[in-house]
């Protein structure tokens, strides 16, 4: 998550649209290996186990699915926006 976070605040300062089109790119494939480990974090014994543990772990998953939503909203949000005069 904190690769993700990084990313995106590079991103976000980038000045030219080259250098935020890179940017994206390497934003959507931490994006994508942030999916593959939240899948991961799925209780591979069908709901056994702690339930505090269950409850990290969705609260985890719960935080990475937030944090990629205001990313690709962000993202969506400079792709839109008029070219700088």
């Amino acid at each position: 998550m904190k690769k993700m976070q990084e990313i995106h605040e590079r991103m976000m300062a980038a000045k030219t649209p080259e250098e935020r089109a890179k940017l994206m790119d390497e934003q959507m494939q931490a994006m994508q290996q942030g999916m593959a480990m939240m899948n991961g974090m799925k209780n591979p014994h069908g709901g056994m186990g702690p339930n505090g543990l269950r409850h990290d772990m969705m609260e985890k998953r719960m935080d990475m699915m937030q944090m990629m939503m205001t990313m690709m909203m962000d993202r969506q949000s400079i792709e839109n926006a008029p070219p700088a005069k």
